[in-house]
């Protein structure tokens, strides 16, 4: 924040090169100026589309003539250019590993709608220029210059301006099942604000400057300068390429995505700055012999100082805007906070109901037996058996690592062998056959016969041999 208050203060005291010059007969010169237009960065998004954006120029400057054509030129230059790029694509990264489950891989597919990231920079720049001036009368000149410039980034950032993303994740040892809709697990729809600083931008640059103009003289030696300026920035603005996509999920919290933004990220590793459009520039001149001199550089940091204290005074009411849109910022992202809370619980109740649901249904299977008819394999569903067994069909073709045992049981009625291999057996397949029929993969399902040696009543009537008959459910 303190960074920001000084780039706003040297902003507001309009920092950059001018080419104005005094007329002929003044040498030296110090002034202001100020310049907006096309101040933009050139690139080349590899999958998006690129647009140019505006910004300013503003200087504090200084300049010397050796005679009333040829001068020498130089100051402090502040430039702040914008640029978008908007994206309609999907990017697939394989073979990652989420932190919720390292020792299963999957694939990440970010899909853009629409999404627009505009960035910004600010650069600090130290320009040198050769002026010349035609000198028509003693209120107008012509003046021109050309020169290089020595760049220096001191802050740029970027912000999402429209559009959405959205995160979806394959695992393949699920069998290609698409996950979407989990954000405490990285994979869901986002529409961003993200302000971020991009931090390869660091790298100190060069521009070629040009710069062509009229300056009308005004009383005391003052001069006002009308023109236009052009800079262009032949060297790259991005410290180093970068490999990594625009976005991933956080290594350590899923549920965070990490978003690098177009000059963080591989989607582009060049960007030029371009300068150009009008400014306007205020100036004081004097010769090298002047007998008010002192005066007039009394007249001069006086003006100044009021200068700064009123760009002071609006940067301090600037930052009473910010914080105000700040706080209100935040009150916004509580409510969010709070909607998400209630989601997140919803979500929490239902997952509870349905374990409470499946727990119920398993219960419920253990607790009964299928009976059946003396023939052998014949079921004869009591009242209720049949609603239990279907309700655990179901619940084991939605979850297919549910493994059972169906355990067959006889009357003493008949051989003991054959009650045990046979009979025994061919109740316990019978029920097999049932759910297998229900869509409950066979893989899922173990028969055993326990024949007539575990009867759940005395084989002493009719009736109790009835409920002997029985196939018996356990889950694994």
């Amino acid at each position: 924040m303190k960074t920001k208050r000084i780039i706003s203060i040297i902003a507001a005291a309009a920092l950059t090169l001018s080419v104005s010059a005094q007329q002929s007969d003044h040498e030296n010169y110090v002034g202001v100026s100020f310049g907006g237009g096309l101040n933009t960065m050139l690139y080349q998004p590899a999958n998006g589309q690129q647009q140019v954006g505006g910004g300013f120029d503003a200087a504090l400057f200084y300049g010397h003539f050796f005679n009333q054509w040829i001068g020498l030129g130089f100051g402090l230059n502040y430039t702040w250019a914008n640029a978008y790029a908007t994206y309609n694509w999907n990017e697939v990264t394989t073979g990652l590993t989420h932190a919720s489950n390292p020792n299963v891989t999957y694939n990440l597919t970010t899909g853009f709608e629409n999404y627009k990231e505009r960035q910004n920079v600010g650069i600090l720049s130290i320009p040198v220029e050769l002026l010349f001036r035609k000198v028509f009368n003693e209120r107008w000149a012509l003046i021109g210059g050309v020169g290089l410039s020595v760049d220096f980034p001191i802050h740029g950032a970027y912000y999402a301006k429209g559009g959405s993303y959205s995160t979806t994740g394959v695992f393949p040892a699920l069998g290609d099942y698409v996950v979407s809709g989990m954000p405490e697990h990285g994979f869901s729809t986002y529409n961003t604000a993200q302000n971020a600083k991009f931090n390869n931008r660091a790298k100190v640059g060069g521009s070629v400057l040009a710069d062509l103009g009229a300056r009308v003289a005004l009383k005391d030696n003052w001069g006002m300068y009308f023109g236009v300026y052009f800079g262009y920035g032949f060297t790259n603005l991005l410290a180093e390429a970068k490999t990594d996509e625009m976005i991933m999920i956080n290594a350590n919290d899923p549920s965070v995505i990490d978003y690098r933004g177009t000059f963080d990220s591989n989607e582009t590793a060049k960007a030029n700055l371009l300068r150009c459009g009008v400014k306007i520039a205020i100036d004081f001149g004097w010769p090298a012999v002047n007998k008010k001199k002192a005066e007039a550089e009394r007249l001069a940091r006086e003006a100044f100082v009021a200068d700064s204290i009123a760009a002071a005074e609006a940067t301090a009411a600037r930052l009473a805007r910010e914080k105000a849109v700040a706080d209100s910022l935040a009150a916004v992202e509580q409510a969010r906070l709070a909607r998400e809370k209630a989601v997140a619980d919803s979500i929490a109740a239902v997952e509870a109901a349905e374990r409470a649901r499946v727990e119920a249904t398993k219960r419920n299977a253990e607790s009964i037996d299928v009976h059946f008819a003396s023939e052998g394999k014949k079921i004869s569903f009591q009242e209720g058996e049949q609603q239990v067994i279907d309700e655990l069909c179901q619940l084991m073709k939605e979850d297919k690592s549910i493994r059972i045992r169906i355990t067959g049981h006889t009357d003493n009625l008949g051989d003991p062998r054959q009650n045990l291999e046979f009979y025994g057996m061919r109740r316990a397949e019978a029920l097999r056959d049932y759910m297998v029929n229900q869509g409950v993969d066979e893989a899922q399902i173990e028969c055993d016969s326990k024949g007539q040696t575990e009867p759940k009543v005395p084989n002493n009537s009719r009736a109790n041999r009835a409920l002997n008959r029985r196939a018996h459910i356990t889950i694994l």
